[in-house]
């Protein structure tokens, strides 16, 4: 008897357990497992008042009192597996109700029995151990209604085994645990219902479900049961707009959830143990080609009837003791974004194309405007030529024509920005490029040896060279002009120094705007946009007349040494 009573300590253990680890309300197996464990006690408690007392009387109450949780253990057990294998849930849960039909007709039969005698046909009291015991004999609603727990109770048992054979190694402890702890009180009912030796006597089914709790809860300890299934499995994976795919070693699928279903128009009994390639088709490549690779995304797309939709496809291993047991795939619909993204490009076309259009006509009258400009200034008799008030006209006109052109020029540079993917660039290839554009201005340059790369806008290159362009028309009598890199840190450094008149350190900020009023600014301006775009950024750190320097800083990820035994090295004048 006290093993009867620790039996239903247990339980109650059990149920409490699950209680704190699970919102009973949402996950449904847990509220099976809760009630499960509590008519589990209920049944072993009453139970053990049966065997120890002494009147008959006593013994009849017991054993009715003990039937709502006896008769509610294998209904009770059956759904539990069936929502924690996810084996039929659907169908089980549109008939959920249906199954307690049998339970309340055990209970009602056992406390009317003694109007009909259909469920126990009749009872002795024999002495067992010196303990009264009550054998019943069995009738013919006892068998049929046996029959119908004990199925139940051997599909739950099924579900089990069935998930363990196909479940990785990381679960299978927690599935074993469990499928063991449900055996042993079968097997002893069995015997039981067989008269098989001593348990004639003594039913041994409550003991053996001692030894299931004690399995239980050995398992939530070591095993952690109640913790490493997918708890969230209802409530987030299968109401997530994204694909969630879960494919074993070798590339059948284990799991999946509505929107994947939905997405390869499959249902999940014929999706599931199917191979990933059966299921793609014509994508198999995207997934065999870096199969072997840990992680690995891309973009693929699937025509659902006439309609073309994109998705994102993310592949990451999952691993159990640093083996790759099975792939988790995340597929993501960003058919709205490729089409946007689409929209705009086409959208940007269409304005690059105007913009070209119009900047060539508005070149093409600059032109013409600068030579009849040039004529007038020709045509004008001498006297009327030295008039000072007409020559500041005409230079006025003359620099503002300048200023129209080169702004013109400028928003053809500066419409291309960003359009282009920003790719790996030498920084020493590029100052030695933009050095010689300049090889008949008298200027020394010295560009560092060795080299590093950085991963920048394509127009990158074209500002570097407006950033010596800028040195040169502002820094006055500039000979010298060097160009260097460090690290510094994670991140690098890029400088580019000359021996002008510096910069004034009010206009430290300023210089890097756009400034129309004196043509100013445009290519330092150009500079800080396109660096921008991979993070990098520009800063003028001279001393005003000592000369310029500006810094250009480069996050980490975005800079690189050029080999794999390339070192910074001192530079050579070039």
């Amino acid at each position: 008897m006290e093993a009867l009573v620790f039996s239903a300590f247990v339980s109650l253990l059990l149920a409490y357990k699950a209680y704190l680890t699970f919102d009973y309300r949402r996950v449904r197996f847990a509220r099976y497992f809760i009630l499960l464990m509590l008519c589990m006690a209920e049944w072993t408690v009453f139970y053990a008042g049966e065997i120890g007392f002494i009147g008959a009387d006593a013994k009849f109450l017991c054993t009715r009192l003990s039937y709502p949780g006896n008769a509610l253990l294998s209904v009770l057990w059956f759904l539990f597996a069936a929502e924690y294998c996810d084996t039929g849930r659907n169908f089980i849960r549109r008939f959920e109700k249906f199954f307690f039909i049998e339970p309340v007709l055990s209970v009602l039969a056992v406390a009317t029995n003694s109007l009909h005698w259909l469920y126990y046909s009749g009872y002795t009291i024999e002495t067992f151990g010196g303990i009264p015991i009550i054998l019943f004999e069995h009738g013919p609603l006892f068998r049929v209604l046996y029959v119908y727990s004990f199925s139940l109770s051997m599909l739950g048992i099924f579900f089990f085994v069935r998930r363990f054979i196909s479940a990785s190694p990381a679960l299978k402890p927690q599935l074993g645990v469990l499928t063991t702890g449900a055996l042993l009180p079968i097997l002893g009912n069995l015997l039981y219902v067989k008269d098989i030796g001593p348990f004639a006597f003594i039913d041994p089914t409550a003991f053996s479900f001692a030894f299931g709790g004690l399995i239980f809860l050995w398992g939530t300890g070591k095993h952690e049961f109640l913790n490493l299934v997918p708890i969230a499995r209802e409530n987030v994976i299968d109401t997530m707009n994204d694909g969630y795919i879960v494919v074993d070693a070798d590339g059948s699928i284990a799991d999946i959830n509505n929107a994947a279903l939905e997405l390869i128009g499959k249902s999940r009994k014929s999706a599931l143990g199917n191979s990933l390639n059966g299921v793609f088709g014509r994508h198999d490549d995207f997934f065999s080609d870096q199969w072997q690779e840990g992680s690995f995304s891309g973009e693929i797309s699937i025509n659902k009837g006439s309609k073309a939709m994109f998705f994102n496809v993310n592949v990451s291993p999952v691993l159990f003791e640093n083996r790759v047991e099975g792939r988790l795939i995340m597929i993501r619909d960003v058919t709205e974004a490729y089409l946007y993204r689409e929209a705009l490009e086409q959208v940007n076309r269409k304005i690059n194309l105007m913009s070209s259009i119009t900047r060539h006509d508005i070149l093409n009258q600059v032109n013409v405007l600068s030579g009849y400009t040039e004529l007038l200034s020709e045509m004008l008799p001498p006297d009327v030529k030295k008039d000072l008030r007409l020559e500041g006209y005409l230079k006025n006109l003359k620099k503002c024509i300048e200023t129209i052109h080169s702004q013109s020029i400028f928003t053809r540079d500066y419409q291309d920005l960003g359009v282009v993917a920003p790719v790996w660039q030498s920084v020493r290839n590029m100052a030695i490029d933009a050095a010689s554009s300049f090889s008949n201005a008298g200027v020394e340059f010295f560009i560092q040896e060795g080299d590093m790369e950085v991963h920048a806008d394509p127009l990158f290159q074209k500002a570097f060279h407006n950033l010596l362009d800028s040195a040169l028309s502002h820094g006055k009598n500039v000979s010298r002009i060097s160009v260097s890199f460090r690290e510094n840190g994670e991140k690098a450094v890029i400088e580019v120094l000359d021996n002008g008149v510096g910069v004034p350190s009010e206009m430290k900020e300023s210089i890097f705007e756009k400034s129309a009023e004196n043509n100013t600014g445009l290519g330092l301006f150009f500079m800080k946009d396109v660096s921008s775009i991979t993070g990098m950024e520009i800063k003028e750190t001279g001393i005003e007349g000592e000369g310029a320097r500006f810094e250009i800083t480069v996050p980490p990820g975005n800079w690189r040494l050029a080999g794999p035994d390339t070192e910074i090295e001192p530079g050579s004048w070039f």
